[in-house]
């Protein structure tokens, strides 16, 4: 653990210094600000008609999804919340990508609970959409029963606004029934950018969160990526590489921002047991 630890350690200094210097310079495609000071009574009323989601929370606590209640169990999400949020502003970005290098690595898990964590943040307004189309999990850990998918929504057979899921008056999931067909092709489109942007513009976003698939099973990610401002890489302790590690961070560099490395599954002997989470 010590090794992996360092290693992430080195590579984050890397990356400040060298890695993902030619993503730095994109132009960023908002301000969090002003987001918050153009809503309106208007936008209100939007979220207010989409249909809201099913909370079980017997379900959510069985999947490990604990930051919708807040205390000690979500506070690793709270501190990547808040982490997260410090480079959303600065780098006034609206658009961050969680991905990992292998599947079963808890990249779903993470997503999800990250994005219970920023709806009890009730002055930012947030969606998380899962886009991992070859292997959906979101709607799953999440309790939901779902009719359709999020290729249906992409491809104008059904409307976002149909689809989608709210839960309270900031926070908004995008989920999926089944697999995708043609993922990769999908999620490359144009189609896919402008849909993106449409709902910025109708829904006044904050933040919207891509669960995505795993980088080094598919294409998927490597084509969308370029329509995100940055990407949040879940790693699952003692079982991802180093070495793997830093390919993928060097990957994810050469198309986005990186904006840390979350080290999933991480235990630790002291008084607090069980899964943890620490950011790079």
């Amino acid at each position: 653990m010590e090794r992996l630890q360092a290693a992430l350690q080195k590579a984050r200094a890397q990356r400040e210094t060298v890695v993902g210097e030619p993503a730095r310079l994109r132009k960023p495609r908002g301000n969090f600000g002003q987001t918050r000071r153009r809503r309106t009574a208007a936008i209100d009323e939007v979220w207010q008609s989409l249909p809201e989601m099913e909370v079980n929370t017997d379900v959510w606590q069985l999947h490990r999804l604990f930051a919708y209640k807040g205390g000690a169990d979500a506070a690793p999400f709270d501190l990547l919340r808040t982490k997260l949020l410090r480079l959303v502003r600065q780098h006034k970005w609206k658009r961050v990508a969680i991905l990992s290098a292998n599947a079963d690595a808890g990249k779903s898990t993470t997503v999800a609970n990250l994005a219970l964590s920023f709806a009890r943040q009730k002055d930012i307004h947030a969606m998380a959409i899962d886009f991992d189309l070859r292997r959906p999990s979101m709607g799953r850990l999440l309790g939901q029963h779902l009719q359709n998918n999020m290729g249906q929504v992409l491809r104008g057979e059904i409307p976002f606004e149909r689809h989608v899921r709210r839960l309270g008056m900031n926070m908004a999931f995008a989920m999926n029934d089944l697999p995708v067909h043609q993922p990769a092709e999908l999620l490359q489109s144009q189609r896919t950018e402008d849909f993106i942007k449409q709902i910025e513009e109708k829904y006044s976003t904050d933040l919207i969160l891509f669960d995505m698939p795993p980088m080094m099973v598919a294409d998927d990610a490597h084509g969308f990526l370029r329509w995100v401002d940055a990407a949040l890489i879940v790693i699952e302790a003692e079982k991802t590489p180093v070495k793997q590690i830093d390919i993928l961070e060097r990957q994810v560099a050469e198309l986005t921002n990186v904006a840390g490395i979350v080290l999933n599954k991480c235990n630790y002997s002291d008084e607090y047991t069980g899964s943890y989470h620490d950011y790079y």
